[in-house]
């Protein structure tokens, strides 16, 4: 045990023989491990953000909707009133008022908006305002005028490209059109049911969120009037369902089911309700892991070169070294040694860099509007201003993962160093 210990304390002593290349080695190494774990940061923020801001724009972590409309999207198919109170007072239980941030019901159709300047297709939402702010975050990106009330009957919310699209302003008159819902489950007795529909709406307010779908599309107005303007009074397309936690999103859901058990509905979670978001995520998931496979490459190279061209440059003192009796093992183990320490000094620099630009970006975020300037792509579902969030767990298993890889990678040049052979190692050239 003493014998290696001394192999150990030798091959740390070389390395100092040359400082300056030692630690720029280390600092290269060590800007490697912080690329990994800033890169790491980087995507858990990126994933969570996406599904924070991705359930808010979206249906929330659980959503509620006739049998059928994930796959047509048909505004045909409505819940009931039935369904919207059995729903409201089971998530209102004990067991469940911890575990839920908000609900939401909302009645959604297309139509198309109207000013004096222009006309342009949109999404309708009807929502009820308080319900929707707990849920949703386009009551909180308000950015003119205000958010819908109880009592403003005749108000719309649009979004800015929307706005500046139709050359409107808070207080300027919009005329909504639609086509009413021709309900299965009655005869047509009413001319105007399944016809089309218009109104005439008051701009209340204007949203921006950075997501070009979102402002150049969507719009809110009353529940009420949206289910007047439909021809459905008290009935809705989905109630919006916001967890505090991303991770009860199935147990609630399965709870839902039972509890809505013979009735015409799926209950989904995001998952299974944003399929184009559970895509990107993980698209991106598999890049990041390409690239943190190349930045490991990299490190575990970056070590390969430097050890070995160090065994190449000490052939003369490994001949004399096995000359003066020192076993190829014993050889061997001093320069492993060598790697460990070169690595373990690579691993703090490493460490230190990578909290420094970590704790940056975790407090003051990095900002991508800049990537979108135009807006957006429609697929994105975010807000583009992402903070890092590394845990514990990803520092220990990114920290495994190069010390493994680089003295894994050092067994190489201890080999060649081993395997030195008298009396050609011993000439001078």
């Amino acid at each position: 045990m003493s014998g290696v210990l001394l192999l150990v304390k030798i091959g740390w002593r070389n390395l100092w023989r040359n400082p300056r290349g030692t630690l720029l080695t280390a600092l290269a190494l060590g800007l490697g491990l912080a690329l990994l774990l800033v890169s790491l940061g980087l995507l858990d923020g990126l994933h969570e953000k996406m599904v924070s801001d991705g359930v808010r724009f979206g249906t929330g972590h659980v959503v509620i909707q006739a049998k059928g409309y994930q796959d047509t999207g048909s505004q045909d198919l409505l819940l009931p009133a039935q369904v919207v109170s059995t729903t409201a007072e089971f998530l209102h239980t004990e067991p469940m008022k911890r575990l839920v941030r908000g609900v939401s019901p909302r009645l959604l159709a297309s139509g198309l908006l109207s000013s004096a300047a222009n006309a342009a297709g949109v999404g309708i939402i009807g929502i009820m305002p308080k319900e929707e702010r707990a849920v949703s975050l386009i009551p909180s990106r308000i950015v003119e005028g205000k958010n819908l009330t109880d009592d403003e009957q005749s108000g719309v919310v649009i979004g800015a490209e929307l706005a500046r699209k139709l050359e409107v302003k808070v207080g300027s008159k919009v005329v909504l059109m639609t086509q009413a819902v021709q309900q299965p489950d009655r005869e047509a007795t009413d001319p105007g049911e399944g016809g089309m529909q218009s109104t005439l709406l008051r701009v209340s307010g204007i949203f921006r969120t950075g997501v070009q779908a979102v402002d150049a599309h969507v719009v809110h107005l009353l529940l009420p009037v949206a289910q007047t303007l439909l021809g459905v009074p008290g009935r809705v397309t989905q109630i919006a369902v916001l967890l505090e936690r991303e991770g009860d999103s199935l147990m609630v859901a399965r709870d839902l089911r039972k509890q809505l058990a013979g009735v015409a509905v799926e209950v989904l979670p995001w998952r299974e309700s944003m399929p184009r978001l559970v895509q990107i995520f993980r698209l991106d998931q598999a890049f990041n892991y390409v690239m943190n496979g190349v930045v490991l490459a990299m490190v575990g190279l970056g070590i390969l070169n430097t050890i070995l061209m160090r065994v190449l440059e000490r052939r003369y003192e490994f001949g004399l070294c096995k000359a003066l009796g020192l076993r190829p093992l014993q050889l061997a183990v001093m320069i492993i040694g060598e790697s460990l320490a070169l690595t373990t000094i690579s691993l703090a620099l490493g460490l230190a860099l990578g909290s420094i630009v970590h704790y940056y970006i975790a407090t003051f975020g990095l900002d991508l509007h800049w990537l979108f300037k135009g807006g957006a792509p429609s697929a994105f579902v975010f807000d583009p201003i992402i903070y890092s969030r590394l845990s514990l767990s990803r520092i220990v298993s990114s920290v495994s993962i190069v010390f493994l890889t680089t003295t894994v990678i050092s067994f190489y040049p201890a080999f060649k160093a081993a395997r030195t052979e008298l009396p050609d190692a011993l000439k001078v050239f």
